[in-house]
């Protein structure tokens, strides 16, 4: 069979096992690292951000769920809420605890913290004892391997097998030293810079995570897959209040069937096929973006409604790139998708792990705002 035929049949079956194109509640999820600590701008949020933010969701009345509950609810086929928000913290930072938990205190949201656990007691971590506290509060604790490698990065000469069986130590070293620290194995993952492979997803699966999270920008709907999880970074010159209020105003684009499915850079610029279900936007009207600027192009696959091809202009530059699919939907506001790229010719180097020869992901919720609703 043809190779586009597979991937419509494919859509078709998604789609007839949906039994819809609407999408039931969504959820809009953020992720943070830091609180108040203006040396690591990148990953940073001040406390009085933060405190708006949170006011915000309060005042407007949105419904804000635990990662774990929206990953219940999506297992069990529940309905996400019609206003959902999601807040995450990755890495485990004292300003966690010392800053953020006094401000979650105040308005009894949620939140889920997860912990790569061989830095767990370094200088600026929470140690053990700081997390079973938080444990018992009711933070919730998610894994986030235990070194906090560059997952889908082969070691040189190493085969695929060596490299598979490095991946599946490491996070069962971080699962042993969660239950021997808290009593329990997290059941949710968070990829270390946000990178995956369809060969990363396969261990994660492996070893039980009911599901795992991403960092590319997206909305969270009911038909969403497990493993790739979107978040909204908060942080850096995106960490505003302007920027949260807009990210939450945002809708999914739903994309059942992508091609291809890896984020792994093959060929520069590479070329993503995909399915658009909905039924509520105006695609004639879609936006594509690289790293926030208009320099992709769209177009329609002849005879297949519903199928698009989408490639940037020129290649890409950077360790980690998005394709970002903005519409206006038919009763305004605007969806929203990325599809995240990892171009392994920009190596991953760091000390720690802390940054990548990539740049910051770009906001583009300015952009989105610019396009006037009645054009």
């Amino acid at each position: 069979m043809h190779k586009f035929s597979v991937l419509i049949a494919a859509a078709l079956f998604c789609l007839v096992s949906l039994g819809q194109t609407a999408v039931a509640g969504q959820v809009n999820a953020f992720i943070y690292h830091r609180f108040d600590e203006t040396k690591y701008p990148s990953t940073n949020i001040s406390s009085v951000v933060f405190a708006e933010q949170l006011a915000y969701l309060q005042q407007q009345n949105y419904t804000v769920l635990s990662i774990g509950e929206v990953v219940r609810r999506l297992r069990s086929g529940e309905n996400l809420p019609a206003k959902g928000a999601v807040l995450t913290v990755d890495d485990g930072y004292r300003s966690f605890a010392d800053v953020a938990m006094p401000i979650v205190r105040q308005y009894g949201f949620p939140i889920s913290l997860f912990v790569n656990t061989d830095a767990v007691g370094s200088r600026g971590y929470l140690d053990w004892a700081q997390l079973r506290a938080l444990q018992q509060e009711g933070v919730e604790i998610g894994n986030h391997t235990a070194s906090h490698p560059y997952m889908v990065e082969k070691k040189q000469e190493e085969t695929q097998e060596e490299w598979r069986q490095r991946i599946i130590e490491d996070l069962k070293k971080a699962e042993q030293q969660f239950m021997t620290q808290l009593g329990k194995v997290p059941e949710l993952f968070v990829y270390p810079y946000g990178e995956y492979s369809v060969e990363v997803i396969d261990v994660v699966k492996s070893l039980g995570f009911k599901a795992a999270l991403a960092q590319q920008s997206g909305v969270i709907h009911s038909t969403h897959d497990l493993y790739t999880l979107p978040r909204f970074p908060m942080g850096g010159p995106y960490a505003t209040l302007a920027g949260f209020i807009n990210k939450l105003s945002m809708k999914p684009l739903v994309v059942p069937v992508e091609n291809p499915v890896s984020p792994v850079v093959l060929n520069n610029p590479p070329d993503l096929t995909l399915n658009i279900a909905n039924d509520d936007v105006d695609l004639s009207r879609m936006n594509c973006f690289v790293q926030g600027e208009n320099s992709c192009r769209v177009v329609p696959v002849a005879g297949q409604a519903g199928w698009y091809k989408v490639v940037a202009e020129k290649a890409l530059t950077g360790r980690r790139n998005k394709y970002t699919l903005t519409v206006p939907g038919r009763e305004g506001g605007w969806h929203w998708y990325s599809h995240l790229w990892i171009n392994a010719d920009f190596p991953a180097v760091d000390g720690r792990g802390l940054t990548s020869a990539a740049g910051p992901e770009v906001d583009l919720g300015k952009t989105v705002q610019a396009v006037p609703e009645n054009q």
